[in-house]
């Protein structure tokens, strides 16, 4: 009986080593979770015999099989990762991408722990194929990989299974990538140790995962490592990706629970239980980070459409304490005229779904998306004398709300165009919408500014006009002062400067210089309908205009390009990102990275920025320590 055995074992490697050969010589394509006898051309029944005959032997189940890359791909990741991060304390946790465009970085995080080898790892992932059963679900089955196989810890598996908190599911486990994408690293740099894959769904409640995770504790071996498997920004350009990464990296540091919703990655399940556990165990400091993204690795800065990934690994410590408050800006936002004939011509998704681009994922990675409502909310139009009055249909609030709106200034020359009663209808749409709003048409009072409190941070925002009448300065500044003394950072918007100039005028300068010297951290600018140049002063930012978001000024190139500015504010810093837009019939979209790139490189020129490298596709830093 021996012999029969050792017999067949020479078969199964005479087959899988002379196949395996003419499958790779021919670059025969890997179809991921096809089973190996399809993927290396064997006949079927052949390949379930060795299996039945020999592999059941070992184990009564066969195998999953790892990623389908073959061995030498694998290793030019490996040999690709860099310098391996040697940590003085154990890493008890981390998070790597399951993207392999970045499979150096994954590379580079499990050979991290070859001084630890631990016994453990619980690799815990999205499910890209389920259908919104919100479930968690598992394998029984060990994974065959190009460096030998990976066992699962039974053990472990089954108490879950035994508590119902983790469904076995084969069929799911097999085609999810951000599993058998990762197991191979694994195993090339902890041969030894058993796995925990684990695959969260998308809307799994937190009460679920809470049980889950305080399960996980009890059963998994003292020496366990936790490791998420996501992909952070996904389908944007390289600037906004970075912006929305900023964002990111800044709320799992501080161990932000409640904004971790605002991520924009494909797992806010799995982030939630790596973090969860790095604090049961005292892990909450992130010793080493990796950052990539596919553009710079492909070297290809114009793409439309990239995937980051970050890498932070978890040891012994405190998480970071102040966070940072990323926010959106918009230009001028007009819904009326020829916009609403677009609007009754395409559907009300029109306006912003282009520029929302898939999944809506442009809208979101941010805390405050904002802009200068250009009119008010009124249900029918009132009888005015104003030879350009503006009425927004209410039913538009909606449209504006899904694209994450939240926060819009109504200090302008068109909020009272549907005179005072119209202005306090408007303001009643955007109460039951849930949107907040500061700043008026006329004057300057406490109505001027309102602090928005993100995470442990908040930001004063401060909104003036200065095109009907001048301001009033000394109140101006007596507003910002007090805006500062309640708020961490304060942001000025203003209406201001010559229509259609594509240069600031000397008071909009001089007024932005006193507005920082009050104590604004930074002034965004809009009503000339063409952007204007920038300026930083005093390690400050200002914009001069943004330009048009919303309009229907079809009649030149200026009045149909505009720029979006992501700003982020940390405790001592604060980085601006620049998002060139152009529209067409009022429809928003990026402009193409490619002219995004020489139109920044124009922006750029033409501002008062001496110092500083301002960068088209990345999330530009100011320090404020020492100034």
């Amino acid at each position: 009986m021996a012999f029969r055995y050792t017999v067949l074992l020479c078969l199964a490697s005479v087959f899988f080593v002379t196949t395996a050969f003419f499958s790779f010589s021919h670059n025969t394509e890997y179809k991921k979770g096809v089973v190996m006898h399809d993927v290396l051309l064997i006949p079927k029944t052949v390949t379930e015999n060795i299996i039945k005959h020999v592999v059941s032997k070992q184990k009564e189940r066969v195998f999953h099989y790892s990623a389908p890359w073959d061995k030498e791909l694998l290793d030019m990741w490996d040999k690709g990762k860099g310098e391996v991060f040697q940590s003085d304390t154990p890493i008890k946790g981390g998070i790597v991408p399951h993207h392999l465009v970045s499979g150096h970085t994954i590379a580079a995080f499990f050979s991290a722990l070859i001084p630890q080898d631990p016994s453990t790892i619980i690799l815990i992932g999205p499910s890209h194929f389920t259908r919104g059963q919100k479930r968690v679900f598992t394998t029984m089955r060990d994974w065959k990989t190009p460096y030998g196989v990976v066992e699962v810890d039974e053990d472990v598996i089954v108490a879950l299974k035994k508590r119902g908190l983790i469904t076995i599911d084969e069929d799911v486990i097999k085609e999810e990538h951000s599993i058998y994408s990762v197991i191979p690293f694994i195993n090339k740099s902890l041969p030894d140790a058993t796995v925990v894959p684990i695959i969260v769904e998308q809307g799994v409640d937190l009460g679920t995962l809470d049980t889950l995770i305080t399960a996980l504790i009890d059963q998994v071996p003292k020496d366990a490592v936790f490791v998420s498997s996501v992909d952070f920004s996904h389908y944007q350009t390289r600037n906004v990706a970075d912006f929305h990464d900023v964002h990111a990296k800044h709320i799992i540091k501080t161990f932000d629970y409640e904004r971790l919703k605002t991520l924009e990655i494909d797992s806010q399940e799995s982030v939630y239980m790596v973090l969860q556990l790095m604090e049961h165990y005292g892990t909450q400091k992130v010793v080493h980070e990796r950052h990539t993204n596919s553009a710079d690795i492909g070297y290809a800065p114009y793409t439309l459409e990239t995937t980051s990934h970050y890498s932070p690994y978890f040891v012994f410590g405190e998480k970071e304490e102040k966070g940072a408050v990323s926010i959106l800006h918009f230009g001028d936002i007009m819904l009326n005229r020829g916009v609403s004939t677009q609007i009754k011509k395409h559907g009300q998704e029109y306006i912003f779904e282009k520029l929302a681009g898939k999944e809506e994922r442009f809208f979101s990675g941010v805390d405050i998306v904002t802009g200068n409502l250009e009119g008010p909310f009124v249900a029918s139009r009132v009888p005015t004398t104003k030879s350009i009055a503006f009425r927004f249909d209410p039913a538009l609030i909606p449209m504006l709300k899904q694209y994450n709106f939240s926060l819009f200034t109504l200090a302008n020359n068109h909020s009272l165009d549907m005179g005072g009663s119209g202005l306090e209808e408007s303001k009643r749409h955007l109460d039951n919408a849930g949107i907040a709003y500061y700043g008026r048409q006329f004057g300057v009072d406490t109505t001027s500014y309102t602090v928005r409190e993100v995470g442990n941070t908040r930001i004063g925002f401060v909104g003036f006009n200065d095109t009907n009448t001048q301001i009033n300065e000394q109140k101006a500044q007596d507003i910002i002062t007090q805006a500062g003394e309640d708020s961490d950072h304060v942001v000025v918007n203003i209406h201001w400067g010559v229509e259609y100039k594509t240069v600031s005028h000397p008071r909009q300068r001089h007024l932005a210089h006193m507005f920082i010297d009050a104590g604004a951290d930074a002034v965004i600018g809009h009503h000339p309908h063409v952007v204007q140049e920038m300026e930083i002063y005093k390690n400050r930012p200002i914009f001069y205009s943004l330009g048009n978001t919303v309009f229907d000024q079809y009649f030149s190139e200026e009045t149909q390009t505009g720029l979006a500015v992501g700003l982020v504010f940390e405790e001592h810093a604060m980085c601006f990102t620049l998002i060139p837009l152009q529209s067409e019939l009022s429809q928003v979209y990026q402009m193409p990275p490619k002219k995004a790139e020489s139109w920044v490189g124009g922006f750029v020129d033409k501002s008062h920025v001496l110092g500083y490298d301002i960068q088209s596709f990345s999330c530009n830093y100011i320090f404020y320590e020492g100034t």
